[in-house]
C-alpha cells in the first residue's frame, strides 16, 4: 500500500484538505508560523488569502495578550498573582482569562483530581521550569485557540472568505475555522525509531472541529537515564506512565487539550468511564507506552473516524 505523507499534529502542520460545504477545493495549504507561549503558532491557508497577514495579527494579538495572563513562566503574571493567593475564587481573576480558569477547575472535579492544575510545584521540583503553583499548561493552549477563532468569526472571516480554509494551531491544538483538514496522529514510537512510520493513523479534521494530543515524547526530563515525562497524575503527583500519547476531538480547542491530558493520566478504562459520565460521545484514542506490541485503543467515535491506521485497533470499553 502506498503510503502518504502527513505532517504530524505535534508539529501543527497538515499536508492536505478536502472542504466542507460552503468551501471549495483549492490549492496546497499556504502556512505562517511563529513562536509563542513557549511552542509555535501556525496558521495554515487554502484558497485565497490576501488578508493572511491581518488574520495573522489577530491571532498573534490574542496570544500575546493571553500569555501574559496565564503564564507559569512569569511571576508577574495574573496566573502567578492568582496563585499566591492559594484560593478557587476566581472573582480576581479577569474575565477574558476567567473561562479558562473555570474549565480547568471543572475538570478537576470531574476527574476526582487526576486532571490537577495546581502541580506547579512538583513539576518545578522535577526540573520542568515554571514560577507558577498553580499551571493551565495543559488546557490554556487550547483555550487561546478557541478565543482567537472566535476573534476571527466575530471579524467576518467565514463570512469574507467562504472559499479559503483556514486551520489555527498553537502547539499542536488545531481547530478548523473553515473547511476540512486532513491531519496524521503522531506515531510516539517514532521518536526514538526513525524506522518507524511517522503516523499512527489519519483523521479528517471537520469544519469547525478541534483535535489536541498529549504524549510522553515531546516534554520531559531524564534522570539515571530514565525519561520522566512532563504529565503528572494530580492525585499522586507522579509522572504517568504506561501511556504514551491520547488524541481527542471535540468542538473547541479547550476541550480537546484539557481532556487529552485527563485521558492520559486516567488511561483507557478509567477514561472510557469518565467519558460516558462527564463527556459522551467524546472521539478519543489512546496508544499505550508499549512499542514492542503497538496498538491503539479508541473510543467507538474515534475508530469510527481512523483513516490508514498503521496499528491494531481495539474499541475502548
Amino acid at each position: 500500500m502506498e503510503k502518504k505523507a502527513y505532517l504530524p499534529i505535534a508539529a501543527a502542520a497538515l499536508a492536505a484538505a478536502v472542504f466542507a460545504a460552503g468551501c471549495t477545493r483549492a490549492s496546497a495549504p499556504r502556512r505562517l508560523q511563529w513562536p509563542v507561549m513557549g511552542t509555535i503558532a501556525a496558521l495554515s491557508f487554502r484558497g485565497e488569502a490576501e488578508d493572511r497577514d491581518e488574520v495573522r495579527e489577530v491571532v498573534a494579538g490574542v496570544y500575546d495578550e493571553l500569555n501574559e495572563k496565564l503564564s507559569a513562566w512569569d511571576a508577574d503574571s495574573e496566573l502567578s498573582r492568582f496563585a499566591l493567593l492559594h484560593t478557587n475564587d476566581l472573582s480576581s481573576v479577569s474575565p477574558r482569562a476567567r473561562p479558562c480558569y473555570e474549565a480547568a477547575f471543572r475538570l478537576a472535579d470531574e476527574t476526582g483530581g487526576a486532571f490537577n492544575p495546581r502541580l506547579g510545584a512538583t513539576l518545578r521540583e522535577l526540573g520542568f521550569t515554571r514560577v507558577s503553583d498553580v499551571d493551565l499548561g495543559a488546557i490554556a493552549k487550547g483555550f487561546a485557540v478557541d478565543v482567537a477563532c472566535d476573534e476571527l468569526m466575530r471579524a467576518g472571516y467565514a463570512a469574507r472568505k467562504p472559499d479559503g480554509a483556514l486551520l489555527v494551531d498553537l502547539g499542536g491544538n488545531l481547530r478548523s475555522v473553515c473547511g476540512q483538514w486532513r491531519t496524521g496522529v503522531r506515531n510516539p514510537f517514532a521518536a526514538v525509531d526513525d524506522d518507524l512510520p511517522a503516523h499512527a493513523a489519519v483523521i479528517v479534521l471537520a469544519d469547525g472541529e478541534a483535535v489536541a494530543t498529549s504524549g510522553n515524547y515531546e516534554r520531559f526530563v531524564e534522570r539515571d537515564g530514565h525519561r520522566i515525562s512532563h504529565i503528572l497524575d494530580g492525585r499522586t503527583g507522579e509522572p504517568v506512565e504506561g501511556m504514551a500519547g491520547v488524541t481527542v476531538l471535540a468542538p473547541t480547542a479547550m476541550m480537546a487539550d484539557g481532556l487529552s491530558t485527563a485521558l492520559f493520566v486516567l488511561g483507557p478504562e478509567a477514561g472510557m468511564k469518565f467519558l460516558s459520565r462527564h463527556h459522551p460521545g467524546t472521539a478519543a484514542l489512546w496508544i499505550p507506552d508499549t512499542p514492542s506490541n503497538p496498538r491503539i485503543i479508541a473510543t467507538p467515535e474515534m475508530r469510527a473516524r481512523l483513516l490508514n491506521p498503521e496499528y491494531p485497533v481495539e474499541t475502548a470499553k
